[in-house]
């Protein structure tokens, strides 16, 4: 039976990473009239340099939610008439800090990174600075020198979906966790919102393993296949991002373990889990809405835009659940995350004034 349960694993996580690929096409893909480069080796030939050009250094380019994002962030560049190179990190912060002092080397217009480590990466903000190239850190709040940092509520978000999942189980049983990478400002953010909440309000529930996954969805079908055989008796998880719980609940299904989970992205493939009952909740930042609004931000500020350091994106919870209802949570159905998610044009796009590019702090 072991094997058989492995091979169903690695079929999950091959259909996840088709269905990215599906939906972000190649990294080789040039969107509208914006240009994009994107190259995985982070090689110098392959940035182009220039006041007009944003370079992204993305953790990596696979994840479904950073290939969704990729793709909005194109059409962005197309409506700011601006051009980009996206470079993957492949989930090393060496490599990530390279491409960055590569990026200035090439003298781009401005750098955005969604940090892996957001101590690791100062240095390299400062290099940034001092040569007049501003940077965004994404999703990250980033003690830098100059940088801004564009954020969502994480801690009150996860807080939610702790409270929604503890209530779902009885507000009894064991409970796991699937995070990013240690030092990862949005995933520590996530896991200290999610543990805290657990640890202070629900003594009945107990966190059997947090687990980092370095933002990889075999990763999280591997760690979900263990806690079937070490972990029987759990009743529930959490993500801080969809792509690993969709990974991991693949997993569980193939051996025969049906948890309710809750998670965050607000990614389209879980709505069937929502519709379901499955899945509790979902919190919908949304990677195409995440993607415009950060290359939507860049041009602006190479165009002489001035913001202040922290620039906040609205969320929303998803859910078909009454539990959030219990907790005092407002929600909005699968079919409106959907009108929401793809309405980034409208929210950010180059006729919306620079106030409208932040809702302010939560």
């Amino acid at each position: 039976m072991p094997s058989v349960r492995r091979w169903l694993m690695l079929v999950a996580v091959l259909a996840l990473a088709l269905s990215a690929a599906a939906c972000g096409g190649s990294d080789e893909e040039s969107a509208g009239g914006g240009e994009t480069a994107s190259e995985d080796t982070g090689g110098a030939e392959t940035i182009e340099g220039g006041k007009n050009t944003l370079g992204v250094v993305a953790i990596d380019l696979q994840n479904a939610f950073f290939v969704r994002m990729k793709k909005a962030g194109d059409e962005a560049a197309s409506d700011y008439g601006v051009k980009t190179t996206w470079q993957s990190a492949q989930g090393s912060v060496e490599r990530q800090i390279s491409i960055v002092e590569n990026m200035i080397r090439q003298k781009v217009g401005a750098i955005l990174i969604d940090p892996l480590d957001k101590n690791a990466i100062k240095p390299a903000i400062a290099k940034a600075t001092k040569a007049d190239i501003p940077v965004i850190t994404m999703g990250n709040k980033v003690e830098g020198d100059g940088n801004f940092n564009t954020l969502y509520p994480d801690a009150e978000n996860m807080a939610a979906n702790a409270r929604v999942l503890a209530k779902a189980i009885g507000e009894e049983g064991e409970v796991g966790l699937l995070v990013g990478s240690r030092g990862n400002f949005v995933s520590d953010t996530r896991e200290a919102g999610f543990v805290d909440t657990i640890e202070k309000e629900f003594p009945g529930v107990k966190i059997a393993s947090v687990q980092p996954t370095e933002f990889d969805a075999a990763k999280a079908a591997d760690i979900a296949t263990t806690w079937s055989t070490s972990n029987p008796d759990m009743k529930g998880f959490a993500c801080i991002s969809d792509t690993l719980c969709l990974a991991a609940q693949s997993a569980l299904q193939s051996a025969g373990m049906d948890l309710k989970f809750v998670g965050v992205d607000g990614d389209k493939e879980m709505h069937p889990f929502l519709e379901s009952g499955q899945m509790e909740m979902d919190v919908l930042t949304g990677a195409e809405r995440v993607g415009y609004w950060n290359i939507a931000v860049g041009a602006r500020l190479v165009k002489g835009a001035k913001f202040d350091t922290d620039l906040f994106l609205p969320t929303f919870f998803v859910s078909g659940s009454d539990i959030p209802g219990q907790v005092g949570l407002d929600t909005i159905t699968p079919a409106d995350a959907d009108a929401e998610a793809q309405g980034y044009r409208e929210q950010f796009g180059p006729d919306r004034s620079d106030g409208d590019m932040s809702a302010g702090k939560e």
